[in-house]
């Protein structure tokens, strides 16, 4: 027998429109044109009965309560619209032969025959002629009641559009219990079309189904599609992945270019504009990544939500949802290996290295001939020696290769001092060299600008060699030198040998594997410089140590370019750690705001960062703000982002709260301070609102760092004080 026609045919509409974004005003413009075109084309222009809603939209959705906000009908009750605020969706859902209605009730015009899916499909293209394309989805649902079930030629009935897939009445499943067919093909399209067919008998379940189940909620398949079309709008964000590989390769070019002139002593002086390139590339790398961690989220979130609508997700979205999670995640990966990258490199060229002005040493135009004094006199003059680690287990071309590197640096570090190669001293010293600079240079400019041009042009050799790392064990003193047949005599000569070869330094290799330089400056010339207190050079980030080697007894100081961590007072028993209390607080402008957060977490026992504080780390007086956020999340335990009202046009709030959620998502804590906004780049985020009003949120507060690794202390009550937030 040949299955009857679907009978009963009626047409179900859900739409979706964002509440927040670029396209929420233009999404909302299309929306009330459609809420306009249902008065005048569908005559829908009565409240619906019995709803106690009003037939007017609300001027300001975003203001209004969650559920139904307006509602229409026309008189004859053939068509019903509503429209429902969802979280930060705002949705038009309409009817078209009401299904509640009495069998009985037909539309009143000059018809032989009901109308059905011909109909209501071309009423549709009329009442949205105006253009739905800034919503974030739109569903049409074409349902009708037949005895055959699934076997229902339901192609037949349906008028064919141009965008049907291919054979889809071939591809039909059960979805909440009734046969279900998706006509449009599979991906990200906004526009998604359905065929749903019930049994005569369940008019209600299908009603309550697609539509209602007699009150104003949003029905299971309506949510589902809201959720649907949030997963689809991420699709189609990312796209083809274009936009981000063109953030990778515009970052990887300039990289590539900072790296050659690097390489280039006479290309010293284009490495600031290549350097401000790559840090405007490392910018958009964060914000992309950032994005891509809120776009990741916003699918896991839509896919979960998806399941708690309907218990089993449509083939299409499955299949959508496995590949943009996992395009995201590839995503994520290349991004992140570029940001390390530009990230160490930018740490590299960090490192302050005096412009090669001669003058900015020596306070004069560099000798056209070197200052050499006769065998036997005594001049007061500054040395280094310089060994290469594990320089004998390197094979013989790997010997000659480091031979050349080494070469080349020494004429770079010497040339960043302003001091020609020619004009130096040098013998040979086991696996490496001595090299004494002319005199009458001036000893606190040169020790700054030796240390830190060795570690910078070292790093840099590194970073174009990487299949072959060298790193340099190096000894620097200064006083009397003496020539002599065979090179030079004295105390001071002898003193860079022996710090050069001694275990302190030795160690201090092993101790720091992740330093490329590791230097012993002699205590004289460490008093003379760093002692009194010129710049350059941070007295933190020394050590001293006794140097013992053969007769030699002396403290020389040890440096690495990085802080040293202090050790525990001899009175700490051993092995006990040091509490994690130190807090990176992320916040804007509003000052009453931070200090209210400061004193709270200082009294949960916890130390916030102050900003002065993190600059005096760097050991710079003026260092970029990215260097002292790097030394901000390297010496948190736990981070705070602290969002008010004025941070909405605080883009570096979101920035930095991005780089913390990326690199310590599990140790940072979302506060929110005030009447806050939904932030697009934190959605999905967990956060704690702090009102002055209850005491919730600073609990949570508590809780959360406590669970992040902090040493919170919560005795007494002087924490729980409301007062420091009120009026906030």
């Amino acid at each position: 027998m040949v299955p009857s026609p679907p009978g009963e045919q009626e047409f179900v509409a859900h739409v979706f429109a964002p509440l927040d974004g670029p396209a929420a005003d233009p999404a909302r413009r299309q929306l009330d044109e459609l809420w306009q075109a249902c008065r005048t084309d569908l005559g829908m222009t009565q409240p619906i009965v019995g709803a106690g809603l009003t037939g007017e939209l609300p001027t300001d959705p975003r203001a209004a309560p969650e559920g139904a906000l307006a509602g229409l009908q026309d008189p004859a009750v053939n068509f019903q619209a509503l429209v429902r605020r969802e979280h930060d969706i705002l949705n038009l859902s309409l009817v078209m032969a009401a299904p509640q209605a009495p069998p009985e009730r037909r539309r009143g015009v000059a018809a032989a025959t009901p109308p059905g899916w011909w109909e209501y499909a071309r009423w549709w293209r009329k009442i949205t002629a105006g253009g739905l394309g800034a919503l974030l989805g739109e569903a049409t649902v074409f349902q009708a009641k037949s005895v055959d079930g699934p076997r229902t030629d339901v192609a037949a009935a349906l008028p064919a559009q141009d965008d049907d897939a291919t054979d889809w009445q071939t591809r039909g499943t059960t979805v909440g219990g009734f046969p279900f067919w998706e006509v449009t093909p599979g991906g990200d399209r906004a526009v998604r079309r359905f065929v749903v067919l019930a049994d005569p008998e369940q008019d209600a379940e299908l009603s309550g189904f697609t539509w209602s189940a007699g009150g104003v909620a949003l029905p299971p398949l309506g949510r589902y599609l809201m959720h649907a079309a949030k997963l689809r709008y991420q699709s189609r964000v990312r796209g083809d992945g274009g936009g981000l590989a063109r953030v990778r390769q515009r970052a990887g070019a300039g990289l590539d270019r900072l790296v050659t002139l690097l390489g280039d002593p006479a290309a010293a002086a284009e490495v600031a504009g290549a350097r401000a390139t790559v840090t405007a590339e490392t910018a958009s790398l964060l914000g992309a990544l950032q994005a891509l961690q809120t776009m990741r989220q916003t699918v896991e979130i839509a896919r979960d939500n998806m399941a708690a609508a309907l218990p089993d997700l449509l083939p299409s979205d499955v299949r959508l949802a496995e590949v943009v999670a996992r395009r995201l995640d590839d995503d994520r990966f290349l991004l992140e290996q570029v940001r390390d990258r530009a990230t160490e490199t930018l740490k590299i060229v960090s490192v302050p290295v005096p412009p090669p002005d001669p003058s900015a040493v020596t306070g004069t135009a560099v000798p056209p001939e070197p200052v050499r004094a006769r065998d036997g006199r005594v001049e007061q003059r500054l040395g280094f020696g310089v060994d290469v680690v594990e320089y004998s287990s390197r094979s013989t071309p790997q010997q000659f290769d480091v031979q050349r590197r080494l070469a080349m640096i020494v004429r770079r570090v010497l040339t960043d001092v302003g001091v020609r190669v020619h004009d130096t001293d040098r013998q040979d010293a086991g696996d490496g060299m001595m090299v004494v600079l002319p005199p009458g240079l001036e000893l606190h400019r040169l020790l700054p600008a030796l240390l830190h041009g060795w570690r910078f042009r070292l790093v840099a050799d590194n970073a174009a060699h990487p299949g072959d790392r060298i790193r340099l064990r190096l000894s620097v003193g200064a006083g009397p030198f003496a020539h002599s047949a065979i090179g030079f005599t004295g105390a001071t000569i002898i003193e860079i040998g022996r710090l050069l070869d001694s275990p302190v330094l030795r160690r201090a290799v092993v101790d720091h594997p992740d330093a490329d330089l590791v230097a012993l400056v002699s205590d004289r010339l460490h008093a003379d410089v760093v002692g009194e207190g010129w710049p350059g050079l941070d007295p933190a980030h020394f050590q001293p140590y006794e140097v013992r080697v053969k007769t030699y007894r002396k403290q020389a100081w040890l440096w690495t370019g990085a802080a040293v961590t202090p050790t525990p007072d001899r009175g700490e028993a051993a092995g006990t750690a040091t509490p994690a209390r130190d807090v990176f607080v992320i916040h804007g402008g509003a000052e009453p705001a931070r200090a209210a957060m400061f004193d709270f977490l200082r009294a949960l026992g916890l130390r916030p960062l102050e900003w002065e504080e993190l600059i005096a780390r760097t050991g710079s007086a003026a260092p970029d703000e990215a260097e002292v956020i790097t030394r901000a999340f390297a010496a948190n335990a736990a981070a705070v982002v602290l969002l008010t009202p004025a941070d909405a046009a605080a883009p570096a709030v979101l920035v930095t709260a991005g780089m913390a959620l990326a690199r310590q998502p599990d140790r940072t804590v979302i506060v929110e301070v005030g009447d806050v906004l939904a932030f697009a780049g934190l959605t999905g985020r967990a956060t704690v609102r702090i009102d002055g009003a209850n005491a919730t949120g600073l609990h949570q507060v508590a809780q959360r760092l406590r669970t992040a690794g902090c040493a919170v202390h919560t005795d007494g009550v002087e924490w729980l004080d409301l007062d420091r937030f009120k009026n906030l």
